[in-house]
């Protein structure tokens, strides 16, 4: 017997040498080449990634860019508005005045400003204020620089590249702390020139190119190590080393080559004069002509990504020998995951057939739709939970034959296979209790009878669409489901068409008018998804047409508005957003109908200034010229004006006449000519009617 055993145990471990480990070492072979081709197929992947996630980085650097770029100049035109900024570039009030309030205003802009480095005043009588120092003279300027920069007169808010060292600095804290240090700058200024060219006035606003670099990755310092920046004009504009700030991109042998590339972005491998390799990726930033670059060692990538090629073969080594048992649970998981609840789920949504719940092969259900509202929209609906022991508290719900499935975010199907005694009434009781305890309408349709396992996909579509049709009308209810009538969808494409042609007009009534037929018509069709549907169209179409319209309102933002057009969950509610564009639109009309009577009157006043010699200037002439009748254009003068064209004109002519008669020798009769009177008698009666002078005592009397 124990011979037969070692026959046995000897057989099984030959069976074991012969078969299991060579089968095995074939299958760890396997896996081994697996894992080499997957990790060198990742590794592949991984760099692709990496180039693609620079050039993300790059993309988002050019937003920060452009933000201080175009942020800058509203900030310009602030100080520009400041009255403080004002007295002291207009020379309002005597220059130690004007200084007390300018350093606080310049003070708080850069310190909400952590990119601005400095800001410098200009004024030909009372000379530089700066954000550093307060007043100095152009003789002994911080800013050494600053004086060769305007004599190239600068062209208002465009940004400009230059280095500067800065004496007698007090702040900011990025000045260099070493003397006579070079600071990188972006200089943009907005400044006034006399008629010979000469700077008059002006703000120059200094950006800090360290600072706005730091900024970028401040807790990234490797990658910072690897950007740079060049304009239209290939001058660097941004570099790891300071002291190449505006040289010559080409001149530099790894810039030189990237400048060449025509693509707007991209990555391409290039080389140095050591032939060692790197990786250059750049993204061009089309409103400022600049280009944004980063440049790194090809180690930088390829290293990690051995490293990473390495561990994923162990990986994956470690993943196979597992990979049975993993297999093995998954199925389990899987089985145990797909609930008889979410199998019904799939198979009432037409996702899976009738094979998926075997259990009630030839069975028939009683179904009922539940839809929850917020009574107010602005309240979110109670939690599931909640919501589910009110039901449990009216309906039998078990684990086998009644169910309380969630199909959508607010809508609910109860399913049971033997309906209770008085389940109607029950589900009236639920609508109750849900109102009363937690302010919430719930609407319900049942079948009046049971359904064949087979139906219930069917039956269930048809069901759904009713109740979120009827739900448009109204809410809170518990009625059986209606017969559902296929019925002809109608997209309502005059209807929009009307909308578009009123919005165009900027006309409020027929907007209002298209908009109740949209909504008359809606109604009508009963249909939920084209409700939907309507909403998402008519919120983007309408926000599209009349984008300027928006802008000019303090009332809603387009978004807001667009907001309240997706959120309606019913006609009225859609009709009331909707109708919102007309109080927009109303708005709009009076504010462009004030702006064109301001230019209409401007448009009379230079009218009648160069008309004065004319003999025929009156409110006819006017009112041809502009093409007005004459009875509006001497309305809409006066009620601007507080008097009467005729009067304005005759106001006009004696102006130009005191004028005449102190600045020039001219006779009387001379300037009554010249200014269009008919005789001299009605030129000396109305003077002297004006002045309470004649003009021959205005001119003694002024001369004298």
């Amino acid at each position: 017997m124990s011979l037969l055993g070692e026959n046995k145990e000897s057989l099984s471990r030959s069976w074991v040498l012969r078969i299991f480990i060579p089968i095995t070492s074939i299958m760890l072979a396997t896996l081994i080449l697996m894992a080499a081709v997957f990790s060198s197929l990742f590794t592949n992947v991984a760099q692709t990634l990496i180039v693609d996630d620079f050039l993300a980085s790059l993309k988002m650097v050019s937003t920060y860019y452009r933000q201080m770029r175009f942020t800058t100049v509203p900030i310009i035109d602030d100080l520009s508005d400041a009255p403080e900024i004002r007295n002291y570039l207009l020379q309002n009030l005597p220059r130690d005045q004007a200084s007390i309030g300018v350093y606080a205003k310049m003070d708080s802009t850069v310190a909400r400003n952590s990119y601005i480095h400095s800001i410098y005043l200009y004024n030909r009588e009372y000379g530089f204020y700066s954000s550093l120092n307060g007043l100095e003279s152009p003789q002994q300027l911080s800013d050494s620089t600053l004086l060769a920069f305007l004599e190239q007169q600068p062209r208002n808010m465009r940004l400009y590249q230059r280095q500067s060292v800065f004496i007698n600095k007090t702040i900011p804290l990025s000045l260099p702390k070493e003397k006579d240090t070079p600071t990188n700058l972006y200089t943009i200024c907005n400044n006034t020139y006399d008629e010979n060219g000469v700077l008059s006035s002006g703000i120059i606003m200094n950006l800090s190119e360290t600072m706005a670099r730091n900024m970028l990755a401040s807790d990234d310092t490797d990658t910072l190590k690897n950007f740079y920046m060049i304009d239209e004009d290939y001058y660097i504009i941004s570099h790891p080393d300071p002291s190449l700030f505006g040289k010559r991109a080409i001149s530099q042998p790894l810039l030189g080559q990237i400048t060449l590339f025509e693509e707007t972005k991209g990555s391409k491998v290039i080389r140095d004069k050591t032939n060692e390799q790197y990786l250059a990726c750049w993204y061009d930033v089309k409103e400022m002509n600049w280009r944004l670059i980063y440049i790194l060692p090809m180690s930088y990538i390829q290293e990690p990504l051995i490293r990473l090629r390495w561990n994923l073969v162990f990986v994956l080594l470690g993943l196979s020998a597992i990979a049975s048992l993993l297999l093995v649970w998954e199925s389990k998981r899987v089985n145990n995951q797909l609930t008889r609840e979410n199998r019904f789920v799939d198979f009432l949504k037409g996702n899976a057939g009738a094979e998926i719940v075997p259990m009630y092969a030839g069975r028939s259900f009683f179904i009922a739709l539940l839809h929850r509202q917020s009574c107010n929209p602005a309240t979110p609906l109670l939690v599931r939970q909640r919501f589910f022991d009110l039901v449990s508290e009216h309906l039998h719900i078990d684990t086998k034959g009644s169910f309380l499935l969630p199909i959508e975010h607010d809508l609910y199907v109860y399913i049971t296979l033997s309906p209770q005694k008085n389940l109607v009434s029950q589900l009236r009781k639920l609508r109750i209790s849900v109102y009363d305890d937690v302010f919430e309408h719930l609407s319900v349709f049942y079948s009046e009878e049971t359904i064949d396992l087979d139906e219930l996909p069917q039956c269930y579509d048809c069901m759904r669409k009713n109740l979120l049709s009827q739900i448009l009308e109204e809410v809170g209810f518990v009625r059986p489901v209606a017969h559902n009538q296929n019925k002809e969808v109608n997209f309502f494409l005059a209807e929009t068409a009307d909308i578009g042609k009123a919005l165009m007009q900027k006309s409020t009534d027929l907007y209002e008018k298209a908009v109740h037929t949209m909504i008359s018509n809606l109604q009508i069709q009963e249909d939920y998804d084209l409700f939907c549907s309507m909403k998402h169209y008519l919120s983007y179409s309408i926000a599209g047409l009349i984008g300027d319209v928006f802008k000019a309102t303090e009332h809603i933002t387009i978004q807001e508005w667009k907001h309240s057009v997706l959120d309606s969950r019913n006609y009225d509610e859609l009709s009331t957003s909707l109708l919102k564009i007309s109080e927009i639109l109303e708005e709009y009309r009076q504010q462009f109908s004030r702006r064109h009577t301001i230019e209409l009157v401007q448009q009379i006043k230079q009218l009648v200034k160069e008309s004065l010699s004319d003999v025929n200037l009156s409110s006819n002439l006017i009112a041809d010229k502009i093409g007005l009748s004459l009875g509006y254009t001497r309305n809409l003068f006066k009620s601007e004006e507080g008097i009467s064209l005729n009067e304005y004109i005759g106001v006009k002519r004696i102006e130009e006449a005191c004028t005449l008669l102190v600045s020039t020798k001219q006779s009387i009769n001379m300037i009554r000519e010249a200014l269009g009177f008919s005789n001299t008698s009605y030129f000396c009666t109305y003077f002297k009617k004006i002045k309470g002078l004649s003009p021959s005592e205005f001119r003694r009397k002024e001369r004298m």
